[in-house]
């Protein structure tokens, strides 16, 4: 579903044509990426990787809180804390036949490969791009990257010629097919989003837009992450999908529709002062 409304509203915007999402909740969130309207990302998937906050009601119901679609976190904090307790209960891990985790980050990465734009002959290239060793997840990152058997890099170490983009190793520039990123989007790239990032790889949108890399997850997927997301998904469900949500979203108004204020103005009305102009 999260995939479906990012290729509608970096393309043919009919959600927003049919009021089935706000515009000025698409196009006034800072995550919401003009340079890359109307472009499709290399293996036309946007997002290969998603993290979702949970909640359990009393009454055993699950819900969906939030979405995490930049760049969640957790792949490595996975395999690492379930290899710690496969081996301190070594005789429990057998005997409750606990499904392994290897095959899902094989198809990770074989899915990475495949989608990534190679050239005749060529063989992929993947690398994890990191902030940092100042980042706080950075053990994850270098955990990750050591497991999955590709570098780690920092924007630094990637450069982009001629639309492409090329790691810097000691015996020249090597192509780069693929980047499995840890950086927000405003990140990425310090020529056409943030201008004071030091993390990112300069060019870096301009080779996207060219087709010549992948990067996971596809950039300008931040405004996502919005909580105002929520109260549209289960129309849009049932509009793009033809189905309801198996999991409801955790309640939510967006306030910039006047029905949605009106109907909860008189709750805050109580804590704060409303300015209604």
């Amino acid at each position: 579903l999260l995939s479906a409304i990012m290729r509608d509203v970096y393309g043919p915007q009919r959600l927003l044509a049919a009021n089935l999402l706000p515009p000025a909740l698409v196009h006034g969130h800072p995550g919401y990426l003009r340079p890359l309207v109307g472009h499709r990302p290399a293996g036309d998937t946007f997002l290969h990787i998603l993290a979702f906050d949970m909640a359990r009601a009393a009454n055993g119901q699950w819900w969906v809180v939030g979405n995490r679609t930049q760049s969640p976190s957790g792949l490595g904090y996975a395999l690492q804390n379930r290899l710690i307790v496969s081996r301190l209960f070594p005789e429990a891990f057998r005997r409750m036949k606990v499904q392994r985790l290897a095959a899902s980050y094989r198809c990770l990465l074989d899915t990475l490969q495949r989608c990534s734009p190679c050239g005749t002959g060529e063989s992929a290239r993947l690398v994890l791009l990191t902030p940092g060793p100042y980042n706080e997840t950075y053990f994850e990152h270098a955990y990750l990257a050591r497991y999955l058997g590709i570098p780690l890099v920092e924007g630094s170490d990637l450069t982009v010629r001629d639309d492409r983009t090329y790691l810097k190793a000691l015996h020249g520039l090597l192509p780069v097919h693929g980047i499995l990123r840890r950086l927000d989007d405003d990140y990425c790239d310090p020529l056409e989003l943030r201008q004071d990032s030091t993390l990112g790889v300069p060019g870096l949108l301009q080779s996207i837009r060219a087709g010549k890399v992948l990067v996971a997850n596809a950039l300008g997927s931040g405004f996502m992450e919005t909580p105002a997301l929520n109260g549209f998904l289960p129309a849009i469900a049932r509009q793009t999908l033809g189905e309801d949500l198996r999991l409801p979203s955790l309640a939510s108004w967006w306030c910039g529709e006047r029905a949605a204020f009106d109907r909860i103005a008189d709750d805050l009305s109580d804590k704060v002062t409303l300015d209604t102009s």
